[in-house]
């Protein structure tokens, strides 16, 4: 059984510059009821973050939304799967990831060269997008307290960092 799920964010969690009539249509390869409304509460409380980020990490943000929703996408067609995880979250994170991997900026890719992924994540979810510990956690699928051991390593890291060669002063993520 397929079900289509076509879900249209609103509230604090919508993206004002989108397009009101946009949906996210996703097969649901036999899920339930149960399994639709909890895929619709992830894209309702993950989907703006995803965006932010994307577009953050490639420079872009009409692209940086369409990675987004394609990386949702994907999770949507793996939501069973997902939901027999020990937390969905981290597979959408890592969806989202790999879906900005090939367009990442110059800076970005200097910051993953030298830090682990998890931690130039939470670099820019915490320095570029301002988000909370417990916000930046919940996206990534990582408890609060995780989170900020991964900035605090991250931080540490980048401060050994050879900067000079790959990029001009002034710049940051």
């Amino acid at each position: 059984m397929i079900t289509m799920l076509r879900s249209r964010l609103s509230g604090p969690q919508a993206d004002p510059n989108s397009d009101e009539h946009s949906c996210l249509a996703v097969p649901l390869l036999g899920a339930g009821l149960g399994a639709l409304r909890a895929y619709t509460a992830f894209c309702r409380n993950h989907s703006q973050v995803y965006q932010r980020y994307a577009s953050a990490v490639i420079g872009d943000p009409v692209i940086g939304r369409l990675l987004a929703e394609a990386a949702l996408q994907e999770l949507g067609a793996q939501w069973p799967t997902a939901l027999r995880s020990a937390d969905p979250r981290t597979l959408g994170w890592v969806l989202l990831r790999a879906a900005t991997a090939s367009r990442r900026t110059a800076t970005v890719r200097v910051l993953q060269q030298g830090l682990r992924p998890q931690e130039a994540d939470a670099l820019v979810l915490y320095y570029r997008l301002g988000l909370t510990a417990d916000r930046a956690g919940c996206a990534m699928g990582v408890p609060a307290g995780v989170f900020d051991l991964l900035r605090h390593e991250a931080l540490r890291k980048a401060a050994r960092l050879d900067w000079a060669p790959h990029m001009p002063k002034g710049i940051a993520i």
